[in-house]
């Protein structure tokens, strides 16, 4: 195989490949210049580039069929091929979708049995083909309420809410052991805030036996999004309860903080709201959106 370059030249450390004759730099193995040409890495297609038998760790292809640069970031006998500027499919899942978001490729999990692939806000989702109720069980527990207009998130095209998980996580844990001092960021109270006050909470506190944590580590359905209620979700529980059942006579913990050393709870009994000490104990349901 004979090799033409414009002009090379080659030291201890490196080879150039340019029309002016400078020397590689320093760090390089291999330094390539021009103000005219690119570097064609090798294009294949999906199916090819999954087959490469024993890829290097940092191995690079061009996608053809993803229109995208890939590399191996696992190992020879582990690959992981990763997009690079973006997200590779989801790992373990039949179904998933890649889509461009405007900057970089991202995944979209596989949707459950009877969903469409829809555009909503821009973006590619799931969707029901049928309309959903109060009650149905769907996403891993039963709908315990869909957006109406003026709720954060609300679109008129596709329905979206709060799924409540089928039973109690726990029938008694404490917000937070030590009580105090407040949390600076888990102060929402409203639809459409409880995640972010569960990530938040998560993110200041390690300890294991928390409302929020417990609320996090539940799968039912096989999902991971789950999540502690704001006060307002936590209400709606409350006056959907009957249709999504399960719930005891009891005090259930929000995510919404109070103040310092208190939380937002909700008596399922008679339906009020008030602060409880953090290191008291209610019972934990936790939600999921769709």
């Amino acid at each position: 195989m004979i090799f033409f370059l414009p002009s090379h030249a080659v030291f201890a450390q490196g080879m150039s490949v340019n029309t002016t004759g400078t020397t590689a730099d320093a760090s390089a193995m291999l330094d390539v210049a021009s103000t005219t040409k690119g570097m064609l890495a090798p294009r294949m297609t999906t199916v090819q580039r999954t087959a490469i038998s024993s890829p290097a760790t940092g191995l690079l292809v061009y996608d053809i069929t993803l229109a995208s640069f890939y590399y191996n970031s696992g190992t020879p006998s582990s690959p992981s091929w990763t997009a690079l500027g973006g997200s590779s499919l989801p790992t373990g899942t039949t179904g998933a979708v890649l889509y461009y978001n405007g900057s970089s490729w991202t995944g979209l999990p596989a949707g459950t049995s009877g969903q469409v692939l829809i555009m909503s806000s821009g973006i590619p989702a799931w969707a029901p083909t049928t309309t959903l109720t109060v009650g149905t069980s769907y996403g891993g527990g039963e709908i315990a309420y869909i957006l109406q207009s003026g709720d954060p998130g609300y679109d008129p095209a596709v329905q979206h809410g709060l799924i409540a998980a089928t039973s109690d996580q726990s029938t008694g844990v404490v917000w937070d052991p030590a009580g105090s001092p407040g949390f600076a960021a888990a102060g929402g109270t409203g639809i459409g805030t409880g995640k972010v006050n569960t990530d938040n909470i998560l993110n200041e506190t390690n300890y294991s036996a928390t409302a929020a944590r417990i609320a996090r580590s539940y799968s039912g359905g096989g999902f991971t999004d789950w999540y502690l209620p704001s006060k307002d979700e936590l209400n709606k529980l409350y006056i959907n309860r009957l249709a999504i059942g399960g719930f005891a006579s009891a005090g259930y913990w929000s995510s919404s903080e109070y103040g310092a050393s208190s939380a937002w709870y909700q008596d399922f009994y008679s339906g009020f709201q008030g602060n409880e000490y953090k290191g008291n104990t209610c019972r934990v349901r936790a939600v999921r959106a769709f």
